[in-house]
């Protein structure tokens, strides 16, 4: 069977679609993430992917391909024009992308994720050091963010005030008059986001950066020929080293003891990123556990009422799990 049409194609493209169009579509979500640009990860992503497979004896011409591509997203335009902004995104895909290949070379046949965290930090690691040793370079740093994230948000603000000037919009407004102060209460929540998000952008980078390396794995293994390493598996079987949760629990300590309130963004930082981390590794426990029909129907229901309760329980069942293991004690039940 073509890879193109292997079983997970669609589910990589959806995967693909998500990732290269919601981040800059005007919703709330266009003033939390800290590049909108994916694209331009997941191109240098793909070119450090093909060039590691050229070098285990993989097809020269799509190595050489994606290297142009990664080379032509390093010169691409982004946000409203040259300036700091572009510099940092530019900043980071170079660093992140030369990270990945280094921990590839360093660790060949480990697993993706291995890989992919191992890059995360060597790239953490130099950018926080460059960033120190610039004057001013931290909260350069977040005053660049600040400004774009601002910038976003006034376009989206923008586009809503479009929309509830329009002639349907107003006879909706006619209809049921608290429409208007929907509009009102949207536009301050989306300047409340912007704002949470300017204190959180090493960890949602990292996060983004970690998607855009999972979709260059997943997509390089499906056109090229010369394996990097293990495929990924499935959502309902991922699962990590269980002493991440030290990850977590430093997060905490620094965000919640008063002693380390100078560092509370960093404890912050951590905590989101590692709680992203165990969320979704609850939220492959639960696809594992609801497995029947009704329970499968369940789990659909509370995505679409109730996010943030499933949010919740998903981040409780993946910390659990550490100490749990839940499906391995219930192979372990369905075997006696």
């Amino acid at each position: 069977m073509p890879r193109l049409l292997a079983p997970g194609w669609r589910s990589a493209l959806l995967a693909l679609f998500v990732f290269l169009v919601l981040p800059d579509f005007p919703s709330a979500l266009r003033s939390a993430v800290p590049i909108t640009e994916t694209w331009i990860l997941l191109a240098a992503a793909l070119a450090v992917c093909a060039a590691l497979g050229w070098w285990n004896g993989g097809g020269a011409w799509l190595a050489v391909a994606a290297i142009l591509l990664g080379w032509y997203a390093a010169m691409a335009p982004v946000g409203p024009g040259p300036g700091s902004y572009r510099s940092l995104v530019h900043g980071w895909t170079l660093l992140l992308a030369a990270s990945f290949g280094l921990a590839s070379l360093l660790t060949p046949g480990e697993k993706f994720l291995i890989r992919a965290l191992s890059a995360l930090g060597i790239a953490s690691v130099v950018a926080f050091a460059v960033t120190i040793s610039t004057p001013d370079g931290i909260p350069s740093v977040r005053s660049v963010m600040k400004t774009e994230f601002t910038r976003r948000t006034d376009e989206t603000v923008a586009v809503v005030n479009q929309m509830a000037a329009s002639p349907v919009w107003q006879r909706a407004v006619e209809r049921s008059p608290s429409l208007d102060s929907m509009v009102k209460s949207n536009e301050a929540d989306l300047r409340t986001i912007a704002e949470r998000s300017t204190r959180t952008v090493p960890a949602l980078v990292a996060l983004e950066s970690l998607l855009a390396l999972a979709l260059a794995w997943v997509i390089y293994h499906r056109i090229a020929s010369a394996d990097l390493g293990p495929a990924l598996g499935a959502v309902k079987q991922f699962r990590f080293n269980d002493q991440l949760i030290w990850g977590l629990a430093v997060g905490a300590t620094i965000f919640f003891l008063p002693v380390f309130a100078d560092g509370r963004d960093a404890g912050l930082n951590l905590l989101v990123f590692f709680g992203a981390l165990y969320l979704f590794r609850g939220v492959g426990v639960l696809s594992f556990m609801t497995r029947g029909k009704w329970a499968a129907t369940l789990l659909i229901v509370m995505t679409v009422f109730a996010p943030l309760l499933l949010g919740a329980l998903a981040l409780g069942v993946g910390v659990g799990d550490t100490w749990m293991d839940w499906r391995t004690r219930a192979n372990v039940d369905g075997t006696r």
